[in-house]
């Protein structure tokens, strides 16, 4: 097991009327002025939540001002507006009431306002480590599991100016608080409900799929986290209201990303890199339905590099019974139940259906190998891997 470093500082205010306890916890620490961030006004209209955490501010007394507007892969530009808002504002605290895309771009807010835009993109991009005391602190009332930002280090930012989707993983990111109220999931549709089941999965995939095969305990963590999200999205399809399913969702969605099971290993299968380099392709790809495309042509490649973890995954995940002596086989089992898993939830298989044609192709194969970049830490891939990756599901 290899050495690391984990806190989880945020605290976690889970289950029925949960958000009843924002005011308190915004009062009793001394924040004066609120950011409510949120999607645009339409989208706000339909989370009836959003009104209710309005009403309680209101009636404690506490000072917001509003800023709506985010879309899926939330961009630098509306992170500047954002920055410059808080300011003028005299914001010491930013509420996200939303899912990963609402939480990434208040992420990036809070990380700006005592900085600069231009570092924002310097920390997603690596080059630079954001301090937290110099990080304006983010709440979170959870309205869609899927990403795991509500207690994950990560914030993930689009530059549309130079067309790059990147992710900068620092503690700074830890929210405050996050507010998890699985009857509030209640609303969001089947199709977007799907792609969260999946996503949560691939979160504990990026940890388990690497080349570290001694650090048992991550090992079982990140399977009984990926059976339990299995199971509960086979009955959450059958029931939108199933709370006990939402609720093994929202806090499997955010166990998956919060490194829990990423402790004392290598960390990164490569899976969420390449999806995230088709965005350059296609802004509008829903991340889900990305990972739903990509994870099984990436395991069909990956499984003639390293047998045995695709083996084992197979045998504890899905129960195939290990064929020691021909781990391919249990492998490719393993995969072909993954994918009935994904065509049971009703996502894409093809590149076709999200929008990503194959003269996009080079431009990914070229931003995911190119200057020598690693994709994977399960085994080497190279740009002629990627290409077959992005061909086989064309």
């Amino acid at each position: 097991m290899l050495n690391f470093d984990f806190s989880l500082p945020t605290k976690v205010l889970f289950g029925h009327d949960a958000e009843n306890l924002i005011p308190d916890m915004i009062q009793k620490n001394g924040f004066k002025k609120v950011l409510l961030h949120s999607y645009d006004e339409a989208a706000v209209e339909n989370i009836q939540v959003y009104a209710k955490v309005k009403g309680l501010l209101e009636a404690a007394g506490i000072e917001y001002v509003e800023m709506l507007g985010v879309q899926p892969n939330p961009t630098l530009g509306l992170i500047g507006e954002g920055i410059e808002m808080c300011r003028k504002e005299g914001v010491d605290f930013i509420l996200a009431i939303g899912g990963g895309s609402v939480i990434d771009s208040a992420k990036g807010i809070a990380l700006g306002i005592h900085t600069s835009l231009e570092d924002v993109w310097a920390f997603a991009e690596g080059k630079k480590e954001p301090e937290i005391s110099q990080t304006v602190k983010v709440g979170v009332v959870l309205t869609a599991a899927a990403a795991g930002s509500e207690t994950s280090t990560a914030t993930v930012l689009t530059n549309e100016k130079l067309n790059l989707k990147r992710g900068a993983h620092h503690e700074a990111n830890r929210p405050f608080f996050a507010v998890m109220n699985p009857e509030v999931t209640y609303s969001v549709p089947a199709f977007q409900t799907a792609c969260g089941v999946f996503d949560s999965i691939m979160h504990v995939c990026e940890r388990y799929f690497t080349a570290s095969t001694d650090a048992g305990i991550s090992d079982r963590m990140a399977e009984a986290i990926m059976k339990s999200i299995i199971e509960a999205g086979y009955a959450v399809m059958k029931d939108l209201h199933d709370y006990e399913a939402r609720a093994a969702i929202m806090w499997g969605a955010s166990m998956a990303h919060n490194n829990l099971v990423g402790c004392g290993r290598l960390k990164g299968s490569g899976i969420h890199l390449i999806e995230e380099e088709m965005h350059s392709a296609n802004h509008s790809i829903v991340h889900g339905a990305g990972l739903s495309v990509v994870f099984p042509s990436w395991a069909r490649q990956a499984y003639k590099k390293a047998p045995m973890r695709l083996a084992q995954f197979a045998h504890r995940v899905w129960g195939i019974e290990m064929n020691f002596e021909n781990p391919e086989a249990t492998a490719l089992k393993g995969i072909e139940k993954m994918e009935e898993f994904i065509d049971y939830l009703g996502l894409p298989r093809t590149m076709r259906e999200i929008g990503v044609k194959a003269e996009d192709f080079p431009l990914i194969v070229e931003q995911c190998t190119g200057n020598g970049r690693r994709v994977s830490q399960l085994c080497d891939f190279t740009p002629e891997d990627i290409m077959e990756i992005l061909k086989r599901v064309e």
